[in-house]
């Protein structure tokens, strides 16, 4: 199970649901160092200095996926195919989904209509309950 981040920024802010779900399936929560990019770079704009400690504290105890040559492939393949198609996700979102792709991981994000478009990505949300795809 691939964290995206606005999982993780749910869990920071204390999101019931998301926490139980963070302790329900503790063993499984992975993510990816583009989630830990743009958590930590979106605290940095914002001079939140609060929920750092706590990402890090995640980051320390929970498998992370790189960014790899398969993940890479799988990006680039997806991003010319779903060009010829006339479909467009921003690449951050893009990296995301082919690293958990390329991992066989499920992405846990609220953001469906970002990921929506990438048929071989298994998706749920853990905020709402619906939308498992």
């Amino acid at each position: 199970m691939v964290l995206d981040t606005d999982t993780i920024s749910y869990y920071l802010r204390g999101d019931k649901s998301i926490k139980d779900k963070f302790i329900e399936y503790k063993y499984e929560l992975s993510s990816t160092t583009i989630n830990y990019a743009e958590l930590v770079y979106g605290l940095k704009k914002r001079d939140n200095k609060k929920y750092l400690p706590t990402v890090e504290m995640i980051f320390d105890n929970i498998k992370i996926y790189d960014f790899d040559k398969k993940s890479a492939k799988i990006f680039a393949t997806l991003k010319a195919d779903m060009g010829k198609k006339g479909l467009v996700v921003a690449d951050m979102d893009l990296l995301i989904a082919s690293i958990a792709i390329a991992n066989g991981e499920t992405l846990i994000s609220n953001n469906l209509k970002h990921f929506e478009k990438i048929d071989i990505l298994t998706v749920e949300s853990w905020k709402t309950d619906k939308g498992v795809k």
